[in-house]
């Protein structure tokens, strides 16, 4: 296990002495690249109910997200190849900390969604304008699991490709979550006595990996399962994998996905069959949005951000509780 921050070790062996069930912490953290992070255009006919629930719901203080100041930069990594790796802001609108989860950014005063567009980082200005899965995933939570406190964990790294997370030649990624977002964010609850518990981890990656070959993908995406495992804390942790959609599937957008790789598709499909709690998330059925950038659909858009938050909520809720791993003391 490869921790920096020593007192998250300490507070591990010291934590929740004779907690109560009113305690528990449960943590879902999202994790991979854009359509992780969030990169939908604002629809408002999609967007008007969530803000109308978040102003107005008691239960949206159920809801809590890390925030760290961070963005996306363009780099030349070990490899020689161009890289996306995540770094520390040049934006500071607030400091590292648990904020209220909301459906778009209002950082500066203590809410957000955390999206890091491009180099805007999570400036609140600057990445307000999209949106991710959190918006429809919180409201929904509050439904399915009343009174229970929600804590997300989140790094999407916008054009990431796998090898930042699961290449140890070239990681940055995958270290920067441990010691800059994960470490403290844990460290703070359980400073606070709170006692976590996994609901899952969300990964939604691939776009970036189109030309890579399926078991070159499939070794690095199982690789990245266990070392999050080991890393964590939680050596059970159930996983959810955003099944990228096949070129011209779905009766949605039937034009989308046209910057993904089926051998990443195949690679998805052969790890969950061949790990223990890995499962796939459907996204055939969720729009995506046109981009002239991109001359295609490779974002999902607020509809389709919003059905996918339902999917992976029915597949959490059909788990149950009861299947959530504690924090391994």
């Amino acid at each position: 296990m490869r921790l920096k921050t020593t007192s998250f070790l300490l507070l591990l062996a010291t934590a929740w002495p004779g907690a109560m069930a009113s305690d528990n912490a449960d943590i879902l953290l999202i994790l991979g690249q854009s359509n992780a992070d969030g990169s939908a255009f604002v629809e408002p006919d999609a967007d008007a109910p969530l803000r109308d629930w978040y102003y107005n719901s008691p239960e949206a203080k159920d809801l809590h997200i890390w925030y760290a100041p961070t963005q996306v930069v363009n780099t030349i990594n070990s490899l020689g190849n161009r890289a996306r790796h995540v770094t520390g802001g040049r934006y500071r609108d607030a400091e590292p900390g648990w904020m209220r989860l909301w459906f778009c950014n209002d950082n500066a005063i203590g809410r957000t969604a955390m999206n890091m567009i491009h180099d805007a980082g999570t400036y609140s200005i600057s990445a307000r304008g999209r949106r991710g899965i959190e918006g429809e995933l919180g409201r929904r939570w509050t439904e399915e699991f009343p009174g229970q406190q929600l804590y997300v964990i989140k790094l999407g790294v916008s054009g990431s490709g796998i090898d930042s997370w699961a290449n140890e030649a070239d990681d940055h990624n995958w270290h920067y979550f441990i010691d800059s977002v994960y470490t403290p964010a844990m460290n703070q609850l359980l400073a606070e006595g709170k006692r976590p518990r996994l609901a899952g981890i969300w990964w939604m990656q691939g776009c970036a990996d189109q030309h890579s070959s399926e078991q070159d993908y499939r070794d690095k995406l199982q690789y990245l399962i266990t070392r999050l495992r080991e890393a964590t804390g939680f050596a059970d942790a159930p996983f959810y994998i955003g099944l990228i959609p096949a070129q011209g599937e779905g009766d949605t957008t039937p034009e989308g996905s046209v910057g993904y790789g089926e051998g990443v598709r195949r690679a998805q499909e052969a790890t969950a069959s061949s790990i223990k709690n890995v499962f796939l998330i459907p996204t055939a059925d969720c729009p995506m949005q046109y981009e002239e950038t991109f001359r295609g659909c490779i974002h999902f858009s607020q509809k389709g951000m919003n059905c996918i938050a339902d999917h992976l909520v029915d597949a959490i809720k059909a788990r149950g509780t009861g299947a959530w791993p504690y924090l391994k003391r």
